[in-house]
């Protein structure tokens, strides 16, 4: 009877102890668990680093370089100046040059010194007049240009191409010499034209 009775506690003792070791096996996986999840929330919590940007072009945009507004021969009657006063001899007058008196054969092409779009085409004392808005608040006025004009208000025009021809249209300056008078604005403030056309030896 002491002997069997011995075997049931044995036995029990040993259902414990198993039942114990269970458990606290079952805890350790619950507490890495926990660990585990914890360090997970944790690192997705953490903001990234930016990422690298690419590094940046060098040197910048491609300057703006001007064409020829004559397709032909011609010549200079007037070169720009905004300082000493020249004499005009239609009106009588000395008077500052902020532009470039180019004279041709009539008829000569007129073309875009750069691409841009046409802002208005209209008749003044300085004859028929296109002006083309380019890029960086630059513009192209061309004036005493042939009545009929190859272009409209709006129209998109690339360098080089027709805007119009030689004329005499103007009725202050030239006004027997076909010619083509150009003015170059920055920001609506004419400045020299040699700063963006290379006009040669002209």
């Amino acid at each position: 009877m002491t002997t069997t009775t011995n075997k049931v506690r044995v036995a029990s003792r040993q259902e414990k102890l198993r039942s114990r070791a269970v458990g606290i096996s079952a805890l350790l996986i619950i507490l890495m668990l926990t660990v585990a999840i914890t360090f997970t929330a944790l690192s997705l919590a953490q903001p990234r680093p930016p990422e690298e940007e690419d590094d940046p072009p060098v040197g910048g945009p491609d300057p703006i370089v001007f064409g020829l507004p004559i397709d032909g021969d011609f010549t200079m009657l007037k070169g720009f100046c905004d300082v000493d006063l020249q004499y005009n001899a239609t009106l009588r007058q000395w008077r500052s040059h902020r532009a470039i008196a180019i004279g041709a054969v009539e008829g000569t092409r007129v073309v875009s010194t750069f691409a841009g779009r046409v802002q208005s085409v209209r008749n003044t004392i300085y004859g028929t007049t296109v002006i083309v808005d380019h890029e960086n608040g630059l513009s192209t006025v061309f004036k005493s240009l042939a009545r009929d004009t190859a272009v409209n208000p709006g129209d998109r025009v690339e360098k080089g191409q027709k805007i119009g021809t030689v004329g005499t249209t103007s009725t202050v300056e030239f006004t027997t010499t076909p010619h083509v008078r150009v003015e170059v604005l920055q920001d609506g403030t004419r400045i020299d034209p040699n700063e963006f056309i290379d006009f040669g030896d002209k």
